[in-house]
């Protein structure tokens, strides 16, 4: 799995392919520039105990011409990899196979509603876009769901069956972990990703990610590598 490949997929976020529903307000989108979203990172504590490693935090700007406005949505992703000893035949020796990463995309609102995509998406939809994006990766079923503290609040985190390609080896059992909230003014999206393998405890590999869950930090003032700007830009028709 290439874990670059794979953060660029699940950023779901920014506010891409709202340019329709904001055309109708046009008089409120002068003022409205630039929404920002505070990054999200797990703590260097939490990461060792999972077993973890931190690749830095991308911000991604995505601009979109809405009623003739220019406006630029930024959006942090958190990469972490977990690298293992690969128990599949054609593979020898250790390689990423734990992913993790945690996009904060800010809420956009005009006359009290959010017009991010984010706001109403479910984890299922959310699953169902990284694996548009992402051909390495195919979401199948929810299998459950269950509650972890994250930034002190329980929230829900829902597991779904896959299959993905490991360096090339096609067809590898995986499961995906998704969470989506809301935390000051922005929507945090999580998602993690372990292989489904013999030689692993499931329970263990998802006790990782829970040790993650649990150790999200998020604000302007968390101690996050941000690496170089991606910019992507859309525009309106109108």
């Amino acid at each position: 799995m290439d874990r670059r490949r794979f953060v660029a997929a699940a950023a779901v976020g920014g506010i891409t392919a709202t340019a329709g529903c904001l055309g109708s307000v046009e008089e409120y989108i002068t003022d409205l520039t630039t929404v920002n979203a505070s990054p999200a990172v797990v703590s260097q504590t939490a990461v060792d105990d999972a077993g973890y490693e931190y690749h830095g935090t991308q911000e991604v700007i995505e601009t979109e011409t809405v009623a003739r406005q220019s406006v630029d949505a930024v959006n942090y992703i958190s990469q972490y990899t977990r690298t293992i000893t690969t128990p599949f035949g054609v593979l020898d020796g250790e390689t990423e196979a734990g992913v993790f990463a945690a996009i904060t995309t800010p809420q956009v609102r005009l006359l009290g509603e959010d017009f991010n995509p984010v706001s109403d998406m479910t984890t299922a939809e959310i699953a169902e876009h990284v694996q548009n994006q992402y051909a390495e990766l195919e979401v199948g079923d929810e299998l459950e769901e269950r509650a972890v503290a994250i930034l002190e609040r329980e929230s829900t985190v829902d597991t779904f069956d896959g299959e993905a390609t490991l360096h090339g080896y096609e067809g590898v059992a995986v499961y995906i972990d998704i969470a989506r909230l809301e935390y000051g003014s922005d929507h945090l999206v999580l998602v993690g990703v372990y292989p489904d393998a013999g030689t692993l405890d499931r329970e263990s590999e998802a006790e990782r990610i829970d040790i993650l869950l649990e150790g999200l930090e998020h604000g302007d003032d968390v101690e996050a590598d941000i690496l170089e700007a991606d910019t992507d830009s859309n525009a309106d028709t109108d």
